[in-house]
Parts: C-alpha cells; sequence; structure tokens
C-alpha cells in the first residue's frame, strides 16, 4: 500500500512540474526606463527644470486655490510640453516635427499648431515679427495660468520659472528660424526664375576636348 501511494505523490509532483511554467527572471526583457504617468509628467517636460519645478507647484497647490480650476491645469500642463517639445524640434538634428505633431491646438494660446510653426520654421517661413507674436501669445496666457494657480507665495517664483521656458524657446525660434538654410531645388525667392544659369558661367572657357561641340 506504501509503494502505490509513493507512486501516487511521484506522479503528481511530476505533472505539476510540467504544468507550471518557469517564469523568466525579473527584468528580463531588458526594460530601463520606468512608467512616467503621462498627465502629471507631460511630454518633453524632462527637458526643463523649471518646467518639471513648476509642475510641482501645481500639483502640489492648495486645493481651495485650484478648485474649479482642473481644466487651467490641463492647459498649463499642455502649454509647458508644448513649450518645451517645440525647443526639442526646432535645435535636434532630425528637423522635423516628431515631438509636437500630436500635441492639442489650443485658441488660447496658440497662434498656429505647432508642428506647423516648425514645418514653416524649417522652410524659412517665418520672420522676426512672427516670433515675437508667437511667443507673446504663450507669455500672456502662461502668465495667467500660473497666476491662477499657483500659491500666492510662490506666484513670484513660479513665474520666474515660466520665462525661463518661454525664453529657451524664443532663442530656439530665433537661432533656427532666421538662419538660412539653402534649397537647390527652389529659386531663392517667390519672383526668381528656378533653375536659371548663373552669370559666372557665361565667362567659362569652351572645352576643346574630343567631344566637344563647336558652339
Amino acid at each position: 500500500m506504501s509503494a502505490v501511494l509513493l507512486v501516487i505523490v511521484g506522479l503528481l509532483i511530476l505533472l505539476r512540474s510540467y504544468s507550471v511554467p518557469s517564469l523568466p527572471p525579473y527584468n528580463a526583457e531588458g526594460f530601463a526606463v520606468a512608467a512616467v504617468n503621462s498627465i502629471l509628467a507631460p511630454a518633453c517636460t524632462e527637458r526643463s527644470t523649471q518646467a518639471q519645478s513648476l509642475l510641482h507647484r501645481i500639483a502640489t497647490a492648495d486645493e481651495n486655490k485650484t478648485l474649479g480650476n482642473e481644466g487651467n491645469k490641463e492647459e498649463l500642463r499642455l502649454l509647458l510640453s508644448k513649450l518645451c517639445c517645440l525647443e526639442a524640434d526646432l535645435i535636434t538634428p532630425a528637423a522635423g516635427a516628431y515631438r509636437t505633431l500630436p500635441l492639442q491646438f489650443r485658441t488660447s494660446h496658440d497662434t498656429d499648431a505647432a508642428s506647423t510653426l516648425v514645418g514653416r520654421c524649417f522652410r524659412n517661413a517665418i520672420r522676426q515679427r512672427d516670433i515675437d507674436i508667437i511667443v507673446e501669445k504663450f507669455q500672456v496666457r502662461g502668465l495667467e495660468l500660473v497666476s491662477n494657480l499657483v500659491d500666492p507665495s510662490q506666484v513670484v517664483e513660479a513665474k520666474e520659472e515660466f520665462m525661463t521656458v518661454i525664453t529657451r524657446v524664443k532663442t530656439a525660434f530665433q537661432t533656427t528660424c532666421l538662419t538660412y538654410k539653402p534649397q537647390l531645388d527652389a529659386p531663392e525667392g517667390p519672383r526668381d526664375v528656378g533653375f536659371w544659369e548663373p552669370k559666372t558661367a557665361t565667362g567659362l572657357a569652351q572645352y576643346q576636348g574630343i567631344s566637344a561641340v563647336p558652339k
């Protein structure tokens, strides 16, 4: 009888070892980045310590101060993300609207979609007056949101942090958008004739080789 019980126990142990799959070791997939809350830490804000500090001030503000201002908190998070992503797209060598493309358009602080601004910048279609208007609207709305959301004792520091973010974006606009970028497949201006023979070519000597055709 004892021999039969031992055989049954052995079979159960053997079946259990086949039914339970072996688990991979911890972090076997090689993930190196922790999950981030996209609401509390919007896109691109990791580039700026001032933006992160301002987001922290919003999150820890007095509930009575921010009561009923959830829409304003969401807009300020969006605005900070937009400013940081604009700077990233403008100064990176990729030269494309990779970070600003999914960002939402808001009439309250946008003159144009952020990705459109990046495209216009790389086509030299933005002038200093355009930059002033774009940055001014960002600044006016951002300072208004900061005043409404941040605790009064921290408003001065919060506004300084926001202005630092604004200054970096304006510098990126001026550095990238106002620099001429050569375009070999297009004329210099809307009234210039494209693919025109340069004036220096008229003074070149006639090629006298075997295959030369006299003019």
